[in-house]
């Protein structure tokens, strides 16, 4: 029955249609994401986007402070209810944040559960799905930026990514990069720009990577829309039948999230767990298609269509690679030791292309897990209080922002004068 679920979960469906919604979508017996603002002690305020290209988003302003506005985008397979599960300002980031008076927006990316249209086309049509996360990065989080920027009338925020939230970030830097200015700062939480080599994760994306031909010609041409994965009151139930305290198969729903987050169960609340895997969601295929292309070359790069189409919409027979030169806005990256889907290496191969890195720092617990940025019992104590510190020091008047990017560039030429 669990194999059931995963298949049914990371497999292709048949979606709804839906017509034009001004209200995001619930699951009878799944908090919304307002009644998580509630239990934190917030109102959430929600904005529907429409991106350039003509897809329906959903950002969510949590709270009404007045303090410097934070936009944060979740990762893979989540949406943007995942950063506020726990209802608790001793938990999690985004109330942390709320209860120092900053300006809290939670956005999503196309393709998840809080993307229910396009103005082009229905979500049962394939051509609804034929993006990756490069429309992500180039039309998605501008238009958020630009939306929070219009509504608080200021000309900069601050920018938190977890994992996939790192690379639509970093897409839009690289191909927009009049947006930087507009950054006052972005922290990156498991930067994944590079992958890992060599570990279960990438070898999966490889394997995908490898029949991309097959994927391509046959899947996309089917009737039925590409979407991996699912949030509906049938999943919700079967992840609690499942996946919940009283399951006997709630060990093996924790083995597999092992497996591609990072083995720490020390450091999970299993009733925290339990609410959290209940908000899984959906994106494309050519989202995954995209990740595994990047793993097999080794690249940060555009889609990878073949040499014809390449030369057609690139002038070239291989994708362009993103302009990571071009990502200027201050940015500081954390990262965990036990992430099967990054190292130190491809961590600081992404930090030396860009510009103006804060800090580039490992979490100090040697156990900290991919999902641990957000759901670790102890990330509230080795995490969340050093991204605060950076958000303060760029919030006040002085030099205290530029003093440490220069402390960060300073300590990187001195470990460089070493290794020679």
């Amino acid at each position: 029955m669990l194999w059931l679920l995963l298949f049914s979960f990371f497999t292709f469906r048949e979606s709804k249609g839906y017509a034009n919604l001004r209200k995001p979508p619930v699951i009878p017996g799944l908090p919304s994401i307002g009644k998580l603002a509630l239990n934190g002690g917030y109102v959430a305020t929600n904005y529907e986007v429409i991106t350039e290209d003509g897809y329906s988003l959903w950002l969510h302003r949590i709270g009404n402070n007045s303090g410097p506005p934070v936009l944060m985008q979740h990762g893979l397979f989540v949406a943007a209810d995942s950063w506020i599960t726990r209802g608790s300002s001793k938990k999690d980031l985004a109330f942390m944040l709320l209860d120092l008076g900053y300006d809290v927006w939670l956005s999503n990316q196309r393709g998840t559960f809080f993307n229910q249209y396009s103005l082009k086309y229905p979500k049962t049509d394939p051509r609804f799905w034929n993006f990756s996360f490069h429309e992500s990065g180039y039309y998605d989080i501008p238009a958020f930026v630009d939306k929070i920027l219009a509504v608080r009338k200021v000309e900069q925020l601050f920018f938190i990514g977890h994992s996939f939230g790192t690379v639509t970030y970093s897409v839009m830097c690289a191909t927009r990069p009049e947006y930087n200015a507009k950054i006052k700062a972005a922290v990156l939480m498991s930067p994944v720009i590079y992958q890992r080599l060599g570990n279960q994760t990438s070898s999966a994306l490889e394997a995908l990577a490898t029949v991309r031909d097959f994927v391509t010609t046959n899947v996309f041409s089917r009737s039925s829309s590409i979407e991996v994965g699912t949030r509906s009151a049938a999943s919700v139930q079967a992840l609690k039948v499942l996946c919940g305290n009283k399951a006997l198969t709630q060990e093996i729903c924790l083995t597999i999230f092992g497996l591609f987050v990072g083995e720490n169960r020390k450091n999970l609340n299993i009733d925290d767990w339990s609410t959290f895997v209940l908000y899984a969601s959906s994106t494309s295929l050519r989202t995954l298609i995209h990740a595994a292309q990047n793993r097999l070359a080794d690249q940060f790069q555009q889609f990878d269509f073949g040499p014809a189409e390449n030369l057609m919409r690139y002038n070239s027979l291989k994708p362009p690679k993103y302009r990571l030169d071009l990502v200027t806005a201050p940015t500081a990256l954390f990262w965990s030791l036990n992430d099967p889907t990054l190292s130190e290496q491809s961590v600081g191969r992404y930090a030396s292309k860009i510009a103006n890195i804060i800090t580039n720092a490992v979490v100090d617990d040697p156990k900290f897990s991919h999902a641990d940025m957000i759901i670790g019992d102890n990330v509230n104590v080795v995490l969340n209080p050093r991204i605060i510190e950076i958000l303060d020091s760029f919030s006040q008047d002085g030099g205290d922002a530029e003093e440490l990017i220069i402390e960060e560039r300073v300590g990187r030429e001195r470990s460089i004068k070493k290794k020679t």
